[in-house]
């Protein structure tokens, strides 16, 4: 009699224990995720965890006494001391600042990378929602800054994929990306 009172006990307080977890999830799971002061709503596509949230706006590369920051420097300096137009000003311009938030778009549609591509698949990006990810490369936004008339540009930011941790792999890290675009005839006059 005891027995099977005891079995009860702990059927109930194995039940009831199942039944707080599932409330505390769904009470802990906001409706939507804030990046950057911006607010997505969740779907089936988000997969951005607080931890990864954690790390967005910290913005090492912009800290000067940053290794980080002390290397982006050192790179800049190299580019605008020896690409100098003849007015004497840096042919290059550096974009450090975008918003590490970017669409599908930006991120794959606007490199042609392929609706199949491995590299679209939700166990390899962060996605904010099924139209917004953090950026898995700075190449996302070079597709933008071509539009706008820029064929010399730095961008430096921090990326994100979702790699197991080990000694060269973390899921976040830093890019920095040099493009040039150059004439026909001036691609001659490089060989």
């Amino acid at each position: 009699m005891l027995e099977k009172c005891v079995v009860r006990c702990l059927r109930a307080q194995k039940t009831l224990s199942n039944q707080l977890r599932r409330m505390s999830v769904a009470v802990t799971q906001p409706e939507s995720v804030e990046v950057c002061g911006q607010k997505f709503k969740r779907d089936q596509w988000t997969n951005v965890s607080p931890k990864i949230l954690s790390h967005v706006g910290r913005n090492l590369h912009l800290q000067e006494k940053h290794p980080l920051g002390l290397l982006k420097n050192r790179i800049v300096d190299h580019f605008y001391s020896q690409y100098i137009s003849r007015t004497g000003n840096p042919v290059f311009s550096v974009f450090d600042r975008f918003s590490p938030v970017v669409t599908v778009e930006q991120n794959f549609d606007s490199l042609l990378i392929p609706k199949d591509h491995p590299s679209r698949v939700k166990a390899d990006c962060y996605y904010v929602d099924e139209g917004h990810l953090l950026r898995a490369h700075t190449t996302a936004h070079q597709a933008e800054l071509l539009r706008s008339g820029l064929d010399s540009f730095l961008m430096v930011g921090d990326v994100y994929r979702r790699d197991s941790i080990d000694s060269s792999h973390y899921p976040v890290f830093h890019q920095l990306d040099a493009v040039r675009l150059y004439a026909k005839h001036d691609v001659c006059l490089l060989f």
